[in-house]
């Protein structure tokens, strides 16, 4: 399918302001990274260190913050790694199936995907 990019706007809060990024969808990557000055610009704060498993198979430490994304007009919040100068701005999956989006590999591009849940009801199992 080659390689896929998606126009995302970036906030620190659901009202906004949103910043407009272009960036790489990485469907090898969990979390969504971002420059730190972008996000900093936007009055994104870290919120801890995590430990992150690079392609090549380094590992490095990374502070990670929640920032709002809005794709094709669907908002929702996530978790977003504030990468260094060297790092390159990618989409994880778990932002895009946040959004409620999956890649077609059939067609190429994305997709929206119908949201599933177990049950509405409760269960009727007496508590002992």
């Amino acid at each position: 399918m080659g390689r896929m990019f998606v126009d995302i706007h970036v906030s620190k809060g659901l009202e906004g302001p949103y910043a407009a990024m272009t960036m790489e969808l990485d469907t090898g990557s969990d979390d969504t990274a971002l420059p730190r000055s972008f996000l900093r610009k936007l009055g994104v704060h870290p919120l801890g260190w995590d430990r992150y498993e690079l392609a090549d198979g380094r590992r490095v430490r990374r502070q990670y913050g929640i920032a709002f994304l809005r794709l094709r007009g669907d908002v929702g919040a996530t978790r977003v790694i504030f990468c260094g100068p060297k790092d390159a701005p990618v989409l994880g999956v778990i932002a895009l199936e946040e959004l409620g989006y999956v890649i077609d590999v059939k067609r190429g591009g994305l997709r929206k995907f119908r949201r599933q849940m177990i049950s509405t009801r409760r269960a009727s199992v007496p508590l002992a």
